[in-house]
């Protein structure tokens, strides 16, 4: 009798009721795979491949970023995406929305500008980095940083005229954007170029010797960006293109608003004493010319200004443990060779102290040749600490 019946209520459902049926049964994963493999839901690749490459880049040629700026409306989806798909800290971003103003009152203009990393032909983070924590890929020109490297000590956001690389207080080091290189590389478009509902920002390929001629024979607000740091420095890629063209009197809409940078006191701490440890070797050095007395405290007190101020600077780095391979970037990088200088003269002061140690030693025959040495040596490591900050190049640390 239940059988019958059964068989009796299913001969009176109707397509409807079927596929109401069918249509309870599927989870929402099925429902969804339904709907892609019938192309039933829009598909984002239709929106996306027009901006992004066919095809990789040859030799000579890179990956760019090209901004329309006649899209771009200001409405920060690219922040968004951006931060959302790398998992950024609430403080961080790799993509930011800022605007242009005219500095002219007569006639007011005002535009909205995209910007992230420029993956520069010639990138400063990679060049400062003392432990090598930067590369910049062969075949796509994409800079990457390799987090598994960085020791924290932000000098790359120094060297950036942009500011690209965001420290990270509580992984400490510094991350920044690398055009999502893992989407790029199976044909999906970066988390900003997708998600711009005015297909403002798209990938292109530009050839580097052509945008390096440009940058270096041409006045950056024509060729890069108005009111951006000059562009021959870094040989930036990003292309930023407007129809209707920009007004050469533009300035950033925040240029008068003064934000103060992170104080970094164990830097200061470690300037002051080891230059004033510096200072007080080049003064002994002097007087040994005229004197045949030696002070051991004076010697002891330079000793202990310097090795206290390299101390301190320890106290700066996101990874301190890691400090031990700042020497690797020697050959391109000035903290490098500034910390190695350190580390020599760390070693020459103690030569004065461990000869006054030694009874049998006599230290006033080779005294003057000593400090001489350690006069060169904090010579050397003054420079160095110097063209730290030459080297930026900015224009309040400019070498005249």
């Amino acid at each position: 009798m239940t059988e019958f019946a059964t068989k009796e209520s299913q001969a009176s459902k109707t397509l409807i009721d079927e596929l109401l049926d069918e249509q309870r049964s599927l989870t929402a994963v099925e429902r969804f795979a339904q709907k892609h493999e019938l192309a039933e839901i829009p598909l984002q690749h239709k929106y996306y491949r027009d901006l992004i490459p066919l095809s990789r880049p040859v030799v000579g040629e890179q990956y760019a970023f090209e901004v329309d700026l006649d899209k771009c409306s200001g409405c920060k989806a690219c922040v968004a995406a951006c931060h959302s798909l790398n998992g950024l800290e609430d403080d961080e971003s790799w993509r930011t929305v800022g605007q242009l103003v005219s500095a002219d009152a007569v006639l007011p203009y005002q535009q909205t500008v995209t910007t992230a990393c420029h993956h520069c032909v010639d990138p400063a983070c990679l060049n400062g980095c003392p432990v090598l924590a930067y590369e910049k890929d062969s075949i796509t020109g994409i800079v990457r940083h390799l987090d598994d490297q960085c020791i924290g000590c932000q000098y790359c956001v120094l060297k950036c005229p942009y500011e690209v690389p965001q420290y990270s207080s509580r992984l400490g080091i510094v991350r920044k954007c690398d055009m999502c290189a893992n989407r790029l590389a199976v044909g999906e478009a970066p988390a900003c170029v997708q998600s711009c509902p005015n297909a403002a920002i798209r990938i292109t390929v530009i050839n580097q010797e052509a945008i390096r001629e440009l940058h270096l024979t041409t006045n950056s607000a024509e060729t890069f960006l108005p009111a951006s740091p000059e562009a021959n420095y870094t040989i930036p890629t990003t292309t930023f293109i407007s129809n209707k063209g920009l007004p050469q009197k533009l300035r950033a809409a925040d240029a008068e608003h003064l934000k103060p940078a992170d104080p970094h006191w164990p830097l200061v701490a470690m300037l002051v004493l080891t230059q004033a440890g510096i200072g007080g070797i080049f003064l002994q050095t002097l007087v040994s010319f005229f004197s045949s007395q030696f002070s051991l405290a004076f010697s002891i007190t330079n000793a202990a200004l310097i090795f206290v101020g390299m101390a301190a600077s320890i106290f700066h780095l996101g990874r301190p443990l890691q400090s031990w391979r700042a020497f690797i970037g020697v050959r391109r990088s000035w903290l490098s060779r500034e910390i190695l200088a350190l580390n020599a003269l760390a070693f020459c002061v103690l030569l004065p102290l461990a000869a006054e140690a030694l009874p049998t030693f006599s230290f006033n025959q080779y005294r003057t040749a000593a400090l001489v040495f350690c006069s060169l040596t904090g010579a050397v490591a003054l420079l160095s600490s110097i063209m730290v900050y030459v080297d930026t190049p900015r224009a309040f640390w400019n070498a005249k």
